[in-house]
């Protein structure tokens, strides 16, 4: 989705309140007459406003503003002794901020930003499939002993790092054996940060890899190579599941340099221990790994095997 196909979609969640709202104004009308009276007094009040601002009366505006005063008073009274809200009527806007039109003042607004950026995430990578992968659908009552309060932590730590997050964010690397939460916890971070505006970016490594070995060769011109560089966050899931080459070594390191010097965030999931790490990508990118990333360790029993043993292959 583009900011213009957002704005569009702003202008007609705007008319559709408006529509609404002007519905239920002709039902209290009808139910009220003296409401209806009182509107076209109000609604005079424009015109009258206008004329009295050009004559720079001073003495007739402050006149005219406590009529309109009197009058949105009276309104209000008139509403709520009849046991309706003061803003029965008023249309309810899914944007506050900028009352749908998209704009606060002369700049975008953040609901068109987060539209934009939750639209790319979920219709690309990853995305769309881990909708349902949030921090409240994370389920603690499949650890147990002291696997439950580390994993506590580490569910503390994915909220905090998603309700803080910014450009300087720090690298997290996600450690551990499959099937115990590292891509449910880490699809959870990329829609809470989506959902504030950035630009968000999930992909397997052999997909990562994949496109990078299609460009090599005039393949591919997505122009997914330069996001992945640049993306406000790029997490990789199932590192290590790729087909290993000196080539992905070389791709990895270079990517993970290009978003650490210029400070972009990112977030990686593997099974692979840290021998298994430096005998795949080499030591450079071990000494980035584990120089650069927080590393949360996840353990545990595999949650997988448990939902299934229990019947539950849904969840």
């Amino acid at each position: 989705m583009t900011i213009t196909e957002a704005l569009q979609e702003k202008d007609k969640q705007r008319a559709e309140a408006e529509a609404k709202a002007d519905e239920r104004t002709r039902a209290l009308h009808n139910a009220l007459p003296a409401l209806k009276e009182l509107d076209k007094q109000l609604a005079a009040c424009g015109p009258a406003l206008v004329k009295v601002v050009m004559s720079k009366d001073r003495q007739a505006l402050e006149a005219l503003e406590k009529e309109n005063r009197a009058l949105q008073e009276q309104r209000r009274r008139l509403l709520e002794e009849n046991g309706y809200r003061p803003d029965e009527d008023e249309p309810a806007y899914a944007c506050s901020a900028c009352r749908d039109s998209g704009y606060v003042g002369l700049k975008l607004c953040d609901c068109v930003r987060r539209r934009v950026a939750v639209d790319r995430y979920t219709t690309t990578g990853l995305g769309k499939g881990l909708l349902g992968k949030t921090f409240d659908s994370f389920s603690l009552r499949y650890y147990t002993g002291e696997d439950k309060p580390h994993m506590e932590t580490v569910l503390s730590i994915c909220r905090s790092y998603a309700e803080r997050f910014d450009e300087n964010a720090r690298p997290l690397l996600f450690v551990g054996k499959t099937g115990l939460g590292k891509t449910h916890l880490s699809a959870a971070i990329a829609m809470a940060v989506a959902q504030k505006g950035y630009d968000v970016l999930y992909e397997t490594a052999q997909k990562l890899f994949d496109r990078y070995e299609a460009a090599r060769f005039g393949r591919d011109s997505s122009g997914m190579l330069e996001r992945y560089e640049s993306c406000d966050l790029l997490l990789i899931d199932d590192l290590g599941t790729e087909c290993a080459s000196q080539y992905t070594s070389a791709t990895f390191f270079n990517l993970l340099n290009t978003r650490l010097l210029n400070g972009k965030p990112i977030i990686i999931n593997t099974n692979l221990n840290r021998p298994q790490l430096e005998k795949a990508y080499g030591e450079r990118v071990l000494s980035r790994l584990l120089g650069e990333f927080r590393v949360l360790r996840f353990v545990g029993t595999d949650v997988r095997m448990q939902k299934v043993t229990a019947g539950k292959t849904d969840v």
